[in-house]
């Protein structure tokens, strides 16, 4: 009898769970069908202005446009040597059947054609990429013409669709494995997700404060590192910085006196001036970098001088809840060891470790403002070198991270290798980064999406409760 009740009550259980398995799975694919079509919905034709989704709260509050910051800057819009175009767009063509035959590109010469829609698909595939790379479609050679803004206009709908897109992809848990891919043991609370406004963003990361590893914290301290007591940078402010990444579209991009031109420039890893001067710049104060770059013999950290006579923070992440010793024994990449060597060679050497629970606290306000679930692991080198740029200046101006119309497969300016990921995301959640990246400048869209750069005021302009 026991073995029959309990077959039984295995039989209810394993009922009641399938039950709420297909319920949980239909009320899901039902959310994903509302959310693809706000994405993939039909848009008015006339002004190139989308009704108010997911795209508009990125820019339904943002200031009047400022003058062009520098009149005088040059930039060569023709690139030589595209690679072929990837990538195709959706495009809202008219639906036409035909008999048994349904087209949404041509007209077959028939009187018995019935237009079933205006082209949306009544199920897109959220898969296909909407914006082109290596293509000089849309980029302007007169910045002043009506042309060019239609072009600006038309990239920017499609550039923030890309973004919504690859972060609805990324957010179905049933094909990523989200749950699965949990490394470092996050624990996310789903209810302080809300809409913010762009003030309230800001103000949420102005809240995450720059906290390094000191020489007093453990265990660090007892195992002798020579960690400088000075704060990084001393605690120096700026009026205007430039926070140069690696993107391949700068190359050619002749902003490199432009960059010059502010009072502190921030670059990524090991990324190169040398021979690339006219795109990028000279000038370096500061470095972000991640810890393989640190760990890694090929990057060389302890002897070239790209890493040297600059400040430099270091990033590597660490488990969701861990504490610094136990950051110290399980470390992503063995960075530990190598900065103990630098502290002993050069015991002035203004390089600090990021306190990894930063890392965490950036990622929660990524993931409370976006309407998707992130990827859980750490932000990139380039929303780590904003944010401390946007504590430090008065004026941040951030180039290529919001990509522009010049935006190309290459991952950077400096090395031939291409991916698609390196803009769009493929560990980090860069997609949603650069969002919030987008919504936060306060320039006009022909700076942003033709020359490439963000300018985004600094926390010390904004008022928080």
């Amino acid at each position: 009898m026991k073995a029959a009740a309990m077959s039984v009550w295995i039989f209810i259980n394993i009922l009641c769970f399938g039950m709420c398995g297909y319920l949980y799975l239909i009320w899901y694919q039902y959310w994903m069908y509302i959310e693809k079509q706000k994405l993939f919905g039909k848009t008015s034709e006339g002004p190139q202005r989308t009704s108010l989704s997911y795209q508009d709260r990125y820019t339904a509050e943002r200031k009047p446009s400022e003058l062009l910051f520098n009149s005088t800057l040059k930039i060569d819009f023709l690139r030589k040597n595209r690679r072929s175009a990837i990538g195709g767009f959706w495009s809202s063509g008219v639906s036409i059947r035909t008999s048994n035959k349904t087209s949404g590109s041509y007209i077959q010469p028939s009187n018995n054609i019935i237009r079933k829609s205006n082209g949306s698909p009544r199920f897109p595939n959220i898969h296909r990429p909407l914006l082109e790379f290596d293509s000089d479609k849309y980029i302007c050679n007169d910045l002043l013409s009506t042309e060019c803004e239609e072009k600006t206009a038309e990239f920017k709908k499609l550039l923030l669709k890309e973004f919504h897109r690859v972060l609805m992809g990324e957010s179905k848990v049933f094909k990523s494995g989200l749950d699965a891919l949990n490394t470092y043991d996050v624990k996310y609370d789903n209810s302080n997700r809300k809409e913010s406004s762009r003030e309230q963003v800001m103000c949420a990361l102005k809240g995450v404060k720059v906290r390094t590893v000191t020489a007093d914290d453990e265990p660090f301290a007892r195992l002798g590192f020579r960690i400088p007591r000075a704060p990084l940078q001393e605690g120096r402010h700026y009026n205007t910085c430039a926070v140069v990444t690696s993107a391949g579209a700068l190359l050619g991009s002749d902003l490199g006196e432009f960059i010059d031109s502010h009072d502190m420039v921030l670059r990524f890893n090991n990324a190169p001036t040398e021979n690339y001067t006219e795109s990028v710049g000279s000038k370096t104060t500061f470095r972000v970098l991640n810890s393989q770059v640190v760990s890694k013999p090929e990057f060389n950290f302890l002897e070239d001088p790209l890493y040297r006579n600059i400040s430099i923070i270091i990033w590597d992440p660490a488990n969701y809840t861990a504490t610094l010793d136990d950051w110290y024994h399980n470390p992503d990449y063995p960075l530990f060891p190598v900065y103990k060597r630098l502290l002993e060679q050069n015991p002035n050497a203004d390089v600090h470790l990021l306190n990894p629970q930063v890392l965490w606290a950036l990622w929660s306000v990524l993931q409370d403002t976006s309407p998707y679930r992130l990827r859980r692991n750490p932000p990139s080198s380039g929303f780590i070198g904003l944010w401390f740029a946007l504590h430090r200046c008065a004026r941040v101006r951030m180039l290529e991270y919001v990509p522009s119309a010049r935006a190309t497969r290459r991952c950077h300016y400096h090395a031939p290798h291409a991916d698609a990921a390196c803009t769009l995301g493929a560990w980090h959640p860069l997609a949603h980064e650069k969002t919030v990246a987008e919504r936060m400048r306060d320039n006009d869209d022909i700076q942003v999406f033709q020359k490439g750069v963000i300018d985004v005021p600094g926390f010390r302009s904004i008022v928080c409760p």
